[in-house]
């Protein structure tokens, strides 16, 4: 699992850890995102028929996947404060976004499940750019995140049919919770 992070990114603006507790970071107005280093977690049972090219059925998800999936959302959860997160799950055969660009959304969480992760760099789109290792879930404020943090720019890495991306994205879809009195 490797995770390079672009050395002229500021070092609070990308924030990593090995455990999902890096999230409550997101909360510092300085930091643009945040990544949770994790070992890939469909290795052992593999990726099912419908995650290879050009596979269109769906036959149910595999215990990895629907355990993944409430994990990440409750992940989504606790940093938004929303009871609904969108769900993409798609297998890229091409760069889907190849320039960098901040998501019109609050919050985009992305991970991959095969092939290499999401692309990233500052502001400036200068410099070498920093990517996460297959298997690494990637938090990203985007530009309807409530404070201003210096944006942090994302682009999906080359794929192919012969080196297909399994990527999952995760967007908040649900107003706040109200407060609790």
């Amino acid at each position: 699992m490797l995770l390079a992070i672009a050395p002229t990114t500021p070092s609070s603006l990308v924030v990593s850890g090995d455990a999902p507790s890096v999230v409550a970071e997101l909360a510092r107005d300085e930091v643009a995102a945040v990544v949770w280093t994790r070992p890939n977690p469909c290795v052992d049972e593999g990726y099912p028929a419908y995650a290879e090219p050009m596979r269109d059925e769906w036959r149910g998800l595999p215990s990895w996947l629907e355990a993944d999936l409430e994990l990440l959302s409750g992940l989504v959860r606790i940093a938004t404060g929303v009871v609904e997160v969108r769900v993409r799950l798609e297998t890229a055969i091409e760069r889907t976004c190849p320039r960098f660009h901040q998501d019109a959304v609050r919050l985009r969480l992305l991970t991959t499940y095969r092939g290499p992760g999401v692309e990233w760099t500052c502001a400036s789109g200068q410099g070498p750019i920093g990517q996460a290792g297959t298997g690494a879930v990637v938090l990203m404020k985007g530009r309807d995140w409530p404070t201003r943090a210096r944006p942090l720019l994302h682009r999906s890495p080359k794929a192919s049919r012969a080196r297909p991306r399994w990527v999952l994205a995760l967007d908040p879809v649900t107003p706040v919770r109200p407060a609790q009195s």
